[in-house]
């Protein structure tokens, strides 16, 4: 019998993720690409949510595995291993699939990535596995609940305990479930060529589900893949984000005639969106490191027909400018905790040293942004995380520190301030990415 296409595709892409380390994203992308014509539309669905299923899930799948196996799991060759996390994730996660397919559709990947002993040891382990995440034996939640979390989460166990002693237990089991739940496609209206009604209607033309933010400007919420291929989005009258990240531009309140600078702007989400709110009446300076960044950058100012922005090649901490600035945005690297729902490979890449170790460059780039602001400036600092080195005890740091303010934006962002000029949205809030946002006020 021959293989199914979609999913050995799907396998193609977890080696990329796993073995490669590509972002789930862009294996996706990179597969559907190459093979062009050969997967149906409703194929390329169920190929992405087989990958992200699969990712989401991996610690899981390898519990309910070990018992199975009579040698370790990272002995099997892996392309094995993700055929079997494949297989368990359909058995106990999908009700499309049927327990008999999911079994012979894996024992065929089997003989195609291995041969006829992987194929027979994949038939005898699926075989015997759960069919729903209920009847599934799992780490005894009143003995280490942080334990439980991190495997029926699939998150690493030092997160979940971390997670446990900062929002106590029950909120702690939010967080990790909103981790794993698909996040819905949004887009941001690019309000320099287009209204978000008559962006609404093109949607509907084309027959998107889309439904405009309770709360936040400009933003709407998809049912439905963002259409990339359409008139709407090749002429720029959006730029895709999730909403979380649509909040740091509205914090900075740029205006027109001012300097700004965006340090780490790739791909150029905020920096666009910069622009839009000044009608293109500032200067903006897009700042990252790379060619790459900077073509990103750049293709999507192009896209988005937007003028006075200017791509810099520079590292952040040694800017080649002294500015001042009037403001700058902030964007830092940083552990990307609060983006596991759209980006579940960097739950298995992130060590407990993660966030001590960023925040160190966070601290750099901050002074680095307080050197070169005009005294009477604005500084905004985000992160799409919520670790307190990367966020609160760094806002502690920084104002100890430097002659720096902490102070309010807009007062329709009540909802996410946690303290004066401190704004913080967790992943179980609002269907929005986990982020963390201050504003500063450079003193004399």
């Amino acid at each position: 019998m021959p293989v199914d296409p979609v999913r050995d595709a799907a396998i193609e892409v977890l080696l990329r993720v796993f073995e490669k380390g590509h972002k789930t994203n862009e294996a996706i992308e990179r597969t559907i690409q190459r093979k062009g014509n050969r997967l149906s539309s409703r194929g390329r669905r169920f190929m992405t949510q087989l990958v992200y299923g699969t990712t989401r899930y991996i610690k899981l799948c390898d519990y309910i595995l070990a018992p199975l196996l009579t040698q370790p799991i990272d002995k099997l060759p892996i392309s094995i291993r993700m055929i079997l996390r494949m297989g368990i994730y359909q058995s106990m996660f999908l009700n499309s699939v049927t327990f008999p397919s999911m079994v012979h559709t894996s024992v065929d990947l089997a003989k195609k990535w291995g041969h006829a002993g992987t194929a027979r040891l994949c038939n005898a382990v699926l075989k015997r596995v759960s069919q729903n995440i209920e009847d599934a034996e799992l780490p005894d939640k009143d003995e280490d609940f942080a334990y439980y979390l991190s495997i029926r989460y699939s998150l690493e166990h030092w997160l979940c305990k971390c997670w446990v002693e900062m929002h106590g237990p029950q909120k702690a089991k939010s967080i990790c479930a909103s981790s794993n739940i698909e996040a819905l496609a949004s887009i941001r209206v690019n309000t320099t060529l287009t209204t978000q009604e008559k962006l609404l209607q093109q949607l509907k033309k084309l027959k998107v589900a889309a439904t405009p933010h309770e709360i936040i400007p400009d933003a709407i919420i998809l049912g439905d893949p963002a259409p990339v291929k359409s008139k709407a989005f090749q002429q720029g009258h959006f730029y895709i984000q999730d909403p979380a990240s649509m909040l740091p531009p509205y914090l900075l309140e740029p205006e027109a005639g001012e300097t700004i600078l965006d340090m780490c702007a790739s791909p150029g989400g905020k920096s666009t969106h910069i622009a839009q709110l000044t009608n293109c009446q500032a200067h903006l300076i897009c700042n990252d490191m790379g060619a790459k960044n900077y073509w990103r950058i750049s293709d999507n100012i192009k896209r988005l027909q937007l003028s006075n922005l200017s791509c810099v090649i520079s590292d952040a901490t040694e800017l080649p400018y002294t500015g001042p600035f009037d403001r700058i945005m902030l964007d830092a690297p940083c552990t990307g905790m609060g983006t596991f729902r759209r980006h579940p490979e960097l739950k298995y890449r992130m060590g407990p040293k993660a966030p001590r170790k960023l925040a160190k460059t966070q601290l750099k780039l901050l002074r680095s942004a307080i050197e070169v602001c005009k005294i009477g400036g604005v500084i905004v600092y985000s992160v799409c995380t919520f670790s307190p080195e990367e966020t609160e005890e760094l806002a502690t740091i920084i104002t100890g520190e430097l002659p720096v303010t902490l102070e309010d934006g807009p007062a329709w962002l009540e909802p996410w301030k946690i303290t004066t000029g401190q704004y913080k949205i967790l992943p179980n809030e609002d269907l929005l990415d986990g982020f963390y946002l201050m504003r500063l006020r450079k003193q004399s």
